[in-house]
């Protein structure tokens, strides 16, 4: 465990050392706020009956927050980009060679950097959109749920990433693939469009894939659009979906592992 605790401390201290990137990044994000913010308002204003029992405030809080959310739980870089790194340079043997097993060591440098963006890119932002956007605040049961939610958010889309991150190991590179995982990770986690906006004939199939329990759900418990029941039951359904995750990655990882051959002298 400490080790642990000691990779998690190296990506936080190394995440956190460029500080014009950080003004960057953070300037970017706030574009993407207003722009959001601004977008939704005017589809409620047109047609606030798509919206169902939604009211604006609600809309706004779940779009402003997907937002955020997408900042701390990246898909742009995480334990696939940089075990697709490893690899193709030659360097993933390193990664073997320490004394901490392969998947805790990845999940380790994956939580510093998660620790990172929660601390600069989702607090800080989430006070000054709670004042720009007029935000609605859970009850002190939903903003619990709502962290129980989010950290196994992170673990479910860590499995996710490991998983995708493991097709190197055969292509040496995920480019040809990241457009479409990228791509299906937006459209069916819910992070951009609610779920019950999409068609009735899709809405069965998003909600049978483990992307929906990325963001759906702790913006629907964050925006009060769940009710308490279904905040427990979706946060079992999260739970569920770690436990076969995590089987999945050993199940994958012990073959791909017991068949690595490095080359070298």
């Amino acid at each position: 465990m400490s080790l642990f605790w000691t990779f998690s401390r190296q990506l936080f201290f190394q995440q956190s050392a460029y500080r014009l990137n950080f003004w960057m990044e953070m300037l970017g994000l706030f574009l993407q706020l207003y722009v959001v913010a601004t977008l939704w308002r005017v589809l409620f204003t047109q047609t606030p009956e798509s919206f169902g029992s939604m009211s604006l405030n609600q809309m706004i809080t779940y779009a402003v927050l997907g937002m955020l959310i997408g900042s701390v739980l990246s898909i742009d870089e995480g334990v696939h980009t940089y075990i697709q790194t490893q690899v193709r340079m030659g360097m993933i043997t390193s990664d073997l060679m320490k004394p901490v097993d392969f998947m805790l060591h990845m999940m380790a440098r994956n939580f510093g950097l998660m620790v990172t963006r929660v601390c600069f890119f989702l607090l800080p932002p989430l006070v000054a959109a709670y004042f720009l956007f007029d935000l609605m605040l859970p009850s002190f049961v939903q903003a619990l749920a709502f962290v129980l939610a989010l950290l196994q958010a992170w673990v479910i889309l860590f499995f996710c990433n490991f998983l995708f991150g493991l097709i190197s190991f055969k292509t040496l590179d995920l480019l040809g693939f990241m457009f479409t995982y990228f791509a299906l990770v937006r459209f069916a986690s819910g992070q951009i469009i609610p779920l019950w906006m999409y068609p009735d004939v899709l809405q069965p199939l998003l909600y049978a894939l483990p992307f929906q329990a990325i963001f759906y759900t702790p913006l629907g418990i964050f925006s009060g659009v769940f009710t308490a029941d279904q905040i427990w039951q979706n946060l079992l359904i999260q739970t569920a979906w770690i436990l076969g995750l995590l089987l999945c990655s050993r199940l994958i990882w012990s073959r791909i592992h017991r068949h690595l051959v490095v080359q070298g002298g």
